[in-house]
């Protein structure tokens, strides 16, 4: 019950994308119960086949997928064939409209609603005193056969957002109760799927694959580098370089000269 492919392998989308299809077809095939069944099936199981191929390169597991053909083709497609037959024997009987609804056939509908809308508003025991409800009952009855066949396609359309409804529902309230067990099994499943494709590294030569484990580890990021300092560094002075010696000659440092003021020396009355 666990969908580890997407959402769109759900049992829901899944089994509205196959109602589609089979409603489709629907009007092409036999209007008998048996023959409509067998033949439903046949285009459920064709467009299961095509989801299939679709929901394996996702990565899905073999055994949501027959939980999900379970749910399709055992639950979800019985219920919607006698459906579908009824709906295709409705469709090729007009929905059982005199002269098919044809525009003669609605004048006639509007003079009966019209006249007995009349007789209602007139009769002294039918508390309908309102004129408008004559022309309203007409009005109904000329477009009778629309209002016919918009209460049975709604009807149906209704039994098919329950199947999808209660797919959903029913996928839902079984996860709670996967086991740890089944957990593992799945994704050991969708694991050993990803590692049965070649990797692409599968080509590199064999002094590649021996480099440094410390360099294969190395994070992403700014790389580290060591700098040699070159031996006329002078910031960082080569090693190898003599040092100079005790006996060679060393610059004196310049000794302290007496600043004396240079502007002219104040006379003795001025001092006294």
């Amino acid at each position: 019950m666990l969908n580890l492919a997407g959402r769109e392998y759900d049992f829901g989308p899944v089994l509205f994308t196959v109602l589609g299809d089979c409603e489709h077809r629907r009007r092409s095939l036999p209007a008998g119960d048996a023959e409509a069944a067998a033949k439903l099936a046949e285009i459920a199981r064709q467009k299961l086949d095509e989801i299939k191929l679709c929901y394996e390169e996702a990565g899905g597991t073999a055994g949501y997928w027959r939980e999900l053909e379970s749910e399709v083709l055992e639950t979800a497609l019985p219920q919607y064939a006698r459906a579908a037959a009824a709906k295709t024997r409705l469709e090729l009987a007009s929905y059982g409209l005199w002269r098919q609804g044809d525009p003669l056939s609605r004048l006639v509908l509007g003079l009966a609603g019209l006249t007995v809308g009349g007789l209602i508003v007139k009769a002294p025991f039918i508390p309908i005193f309102e004129d408008a409800f004559a022309f309203v009952l007409a009005a109904a009855a000329f477009f009778y056969p629309e209002i016919k066949r918009l209460a049975y396609d709604w009807r149906y359309s209704r039994l098919l957002n329950r199947l999808i409804a209660q797919a959903e529902r029913f996928q839902h309230r079984q996860l709670p109760y996967l086991s740890e067990a089944g957990l593992e099994a799945e994704l050991d499943a969708v694991g050993g799927a990803a590692g049965g494709v070649p990797s692409p590294a599968a080509g590199v030569p064999a002094a590649a694959a021996g480099a440094p484990a410390a360099a294969q580890a190395q994070p992403a990021g700014a790389r580290r580098t060591n700098l040699v300092p070159a031996p006329t560094s002078i910031f960082a002075p080569s090693e190898t370089a003599a040092s100079p010696s005790d006996d060679a000659p060393r610059p004196r440092a310049a000794e302290p000269t007496e600043l004396t003021p240079t502007g002219p020396r104040p006379k003795a009355a001025e001092r006294r």
